[in-house]
């Protein structure tokens, strides 16, 4: 198969259809939160012809959840088409991608961030009482995994602390089990000194 415009990948399950919880695998039923657990990569069959991305036959290509959701991405059994939009980042299904060595690479204007440790700290009164919020505080920074070119040709690096728009930080998991958020550098508004 050779691609004109688009990713094609092969994505065996569309849902990780498990969970480890105390050594033991518990099978999950996506059918109610399936959007929590959709796979969002699969192994690149079909690179795009009409311009250069770096991605070869074989890498693993992040996406994004539409691309698995939607009939009318699928190809075939287990394929699925992935749109690269350069005009458009943000109608551009394809993220990112890891090549054979095992390095991860942007595509368009996308960017991987990993959340900030979070301090947990408890609010305890006069008389010992433990104040628990029950309000679930919204993330803002975050430290850059992978920039995009842009981010890079402004300065931006692997490891900056960024601050970025509220109700940006969409949560993906990696191949390696790692979570990141994922968001257009458009999002991102600040670089912590």
């Amino acid at each position: 198969m050779k691609s004109l415009r688009h990713f094609f990948v092969e994505v065996p399950e569309k849902t990780t259809g498990t969970v480890t919880v105390g050594g033991k695998e518990l099978y999950i039923d996506t059918r109610f939160n399936e959007f929590e657990h959709r796979v969002c990569h699969g192994k690149v069959l079909s690179a795009p012809n009409s311009f250069e991305t770096g991605v070869k036959k074989g890498d693993t290509l992040f996406f994004h959840h539409h691309v698995t959701i939607s009939d009318n991405l699928r190809i075939d059994d287990g394929v699925y088409m992935a749109v690269l939009d350069y005009a458009n980042p943000r109608g551009s299904h394809a993220i990112a991608y890891r090549n054979s060595n095992g390095e991860l690479h942007m595509l368009a204007d996308w960017v991987f961030l990993e959340p900030l440790e979070s301090s947990n700290e408890e609010e305890v009164t006069e008389g010992g009482v433990i104040i628990v919020s029950h309000e679930e505080k919204k993330e803002v920074e975050a430290r850059v995994v992978t920039p995009s070119k842009r981010m890079v040709e402004e300065g931006v690096r692997k490891g900056d602390v960024v601050g970025f728009l509220p109700d940006r930080d969409y949560k993906m998991k990696l191949d390696d089990d790692s979570i990141v958020y994922r968001m257009t550098d458009d999002d991102v508004l600040y670089v912590v000194k």
